[in-house]
């Protein structure tokens, strides 16, 4: 298979328990052409057909499959997980990886994630919807230690019935945003839009500038104040944009005011 010329986020969704009425409310604040892919990763038995293809189908006019082995992920489309397997992507394909039938894979979410990170960089996203147990958590670490951005569920009427996933993401440090599963498709649009206004930026790496050092240090700080994470290794093309993206979806227009903005959430 050849791989795609124009990239664009995919978005793992991660949920569990109380996880279909998160994704009702989720789906519901996405348009029909957001310019992304979701890919759903559920806690399901292995002994019990799953139907959630075809719930979900019913939250979004995007066409929602079954993930086969070898399925290339496109723009404006929903892939589930199938039963009593784990899922793998490599250069925006998915595969299928059976359990070895001695023991059954217990963080499905952590796993696809991982890879999910480790594949797409900037362009990962993981949402971490209502569920038990803290999967989810370590495969935030690995979205963002290679740029990716990290949603978790807050509560509202959609939940999250079991806090339990998202709020183990939340205290981790990891999420960069936690909104209601009503608000989650909105900020998932507005990262998307993020890459298409900032295509002409800082397109070459060269030198920096003492402004743009100040800047870095001052986000690195608070961060790693935040979250105990180190983010200093970005190139200054990377910086920028992921500092552009996310001015973009906490909507403020200077710098200072991201900054601003950053102390007073952490």
């Amino acid at each position: 298979m050849t791989a795609r010329s124009t990239r664009f986020p995919i978005v793992g969704i991660g949920a569990s328990a109380g996880g279909i009425p998160a994704m009702e409310g989720l789906f519901k604040g996405v348009t029909g052409q957001p310019g992304m892919a979701f890919v759903i990763i559920t806690h399901l038995s292995p002994n019990r057909e799953s139907l959630l293809h075809e719930v979900v189908s019913r939250y979004t006019e995007m066409p929602v499959s079954v993930v086969e082995d070898g399925t290339m992920v496109q723009p404006d489309h929903v892939y589930v997980m199938p039963q009593n397997v784990t899922l793998a992507i490599e250069s925006g394909v998915l595969h299928l990886r059976r359990p070895n039938g001695l023991t059954q894979e217990r963080k499905p979410i952590d796993i696809f994630f991982s890879a999910l990170g480790e594949d797409q960089g900037e362009y990962a996203v993981g949402v971490i919807l209502s569920g038990g147990d803290s999967d989810g958590t370590l495969g935030a670490k690995a979205i963002k230690e290679r740029g990716g951005f990290i949603v978790a569920q807050a509560p509202d009427g959609y939940g999250p019935r079991n806090p339990d996933m998202p709020q183990s993401a939340i205290a981790s440090g990891l999420v960069d945003v936690a909104v209601t599963a009503e608000e989650i498709g909105a900020k998932l649009e507005a990262f998307a839009r993020g890459f298409d206004t900032l295509d002409g930026l800082a397109e070459d790496d060269g030198d920096e500038t003492p402004d743009i050092d100040k800047v870095r240090e001052q986000i690195y700080a608070i961060l790693r104040s935040h979250s105990g994470h180190d983010f200093s290794g970005y190139k200054t093309k990377t910086f920028l944009r992921r500092v552009k993206r996310r001015m973009q979806i906490a909507q403020v227009h200077s710098i200072s005011g991201y900054i601003d903005w950053l102390k007073k959430d952490a």
